[in-house]
């Protein structure tokens, strides 16, 4: 989990269900993570902008500004490092997730999420961008 700490120290975790954003924000820092919560859309894009996290885990389906909207914010704000966007949501049809790609989003988490499943997550794509980053300087 060191490596992962390492390469996504900082986390932003957006659901318009406060319950679950706070749940998955303690969750995060009693891994050590320094994990921020933001219940809305509006309130996400303000948290991006005070502090660019490595990885935002964001709900899709949310009133007033979605997920889809705060990924177009991400990827038009300038910054020196980009920031892996994870799509969580419960509904797992192809139209969702070609919406979420096209929105900028680099993966898609099916809802429910637990810890378990988001330390393999975790562990997964930070193997994932090592590999990625190896076979770009050989």
């Amino acid at each position: 989990m060191a490596v992962v700490r390492q390469k996504f120290q900082k986390v932003l975790l957006v659901d318009d269900s406060k319950n679950l954003a706070d749940t998955l924000a303690m969750f995060f820092r009693l891994d050590g993570f320094s994990a921020r919560a933001a219940y809305g859309g509006s309130e996400a894009m303000a948290a991006y902008d005070e502090e660019v996290p490595d990885i935002a885990f964001i709900d899709l389906s949310m009133p007033e500004v979605d997920g889809l909207a705060v990924a177009r914010h991400v990827r038009l704000s300038p910054t020196e490092k980009p920031t892996l966007l994870v799509a969580l949501t419960g509904w797992e049809q192809d139209p969702f997730k070609r919406d979420a790609e096209s929105a900028g989003f680099d993966y898609f988490m099916p809802k429910p999420v637990d810890p378990a499943s988001i330390r393999r997550f975790l562990a997964r794509i930070a193997c994932e961008e090592m590999e990625s980053a190896d076979r770009a300087s050989a």
